[in-house]
């Protein structure tokens, strides 16, 4: 808030009139920049402020990223034997080999923080930062965004193929496993392998985005999809 005060003596003359408002005139260009150093110093510390706390989120996100890598492969390889056990039955159906098996269905997922992030869109720290910088930070979270969004699709996965397990009524130690529903079983499962291999490619997305902007790189933007 600028204050202008009015003259404490009368004004006598053009010239002194001229020299009271070259007077006020500096002065108020003087406020105005003494305030917008001001301004300009806050954002920056809010800019700077909002830096730490998006790195020290990323790189704990990244940790538990790394984390998930073990977890999913160990999921995959099941989802290959449950897919495989499925097979033996669609091929030889009365086969007591092959329906002596075991189904393992599985389930997991990441949680990620955020906080930083949302904080920094609420307060518009984003906005003072160079355009490249936002950018990263945008692609980072929206790469995270992306992983936890397709994680409800192998749970919603799971939920249905334990759904069939009980119209099926497995758990009785007289059933039998008919072609048919191993072959509707069997579907289901593929249909997880291709979630989780969609998953799989945003989780090394997302750990690419994050682990460059840690080390100062760019991110390698070559990913394959991987069935295997």
């Amino acid at each position: 808030m600028l204050d202008i005060h009015l003259p404490h003596k009368s004004i006598h003359g053009f010239s002194e009139f001229l020299i009271h408002l070259f007077t006020i005139t500096v002065g108020l260009l003087i406020a105005v920049q003494i305030e917008s150093c001001v301004e300009w110093r806050h954002h920056l510390h809010l800019a700077e402020e909002a830096r730490v706390a998006l790195r020290a989120e990323i790189e704990s996100n990244l940790k538990d990223l790394r984390g998930v890598q073990p977890g999913l492969k160990v999921w995959r390889d099941q989802i290959d034997a449950d897919l495989a056990a499925m097979k033996r039955i669609q091929e030889h159906p009365n086969d007591p080999a092959a329906q002596h098996t075991s189904i393992a269905v599985n389930s997991g997922g990441v949680t990620l923080d955020d906080t930083a992030w949302r904080t920094a869109q609420s307060t518009g720290a984003l906005a003072y930062m160079p355009y490249e910088e936002a950018e990263r930070y945008t692609n980072i979270y929206q790469a995270q965004s992306n992983l936890q969004a397709m994680e409800d699709k192998p749970m919603e996965d799971v939920a249905a193929i334990l759904g069939m397990i009980k119209k099926f009524n497995f758990d009785s130690a007289s059933s039998k496993i008919t072609a048919e529903q191993a072959g509707a079983l069997a579907e289901k499962f593929g249909q997880m392998r291709v979630h989780l291999a969609t998953g799989d490619t945003l989780l090394r997305i997302d750990i690419e985005n994050s682990a460059a902007f840690l080390e100062n790189r760019q991110p390698n933007k070559d990913f394959s999809f991987n069935l295997k």
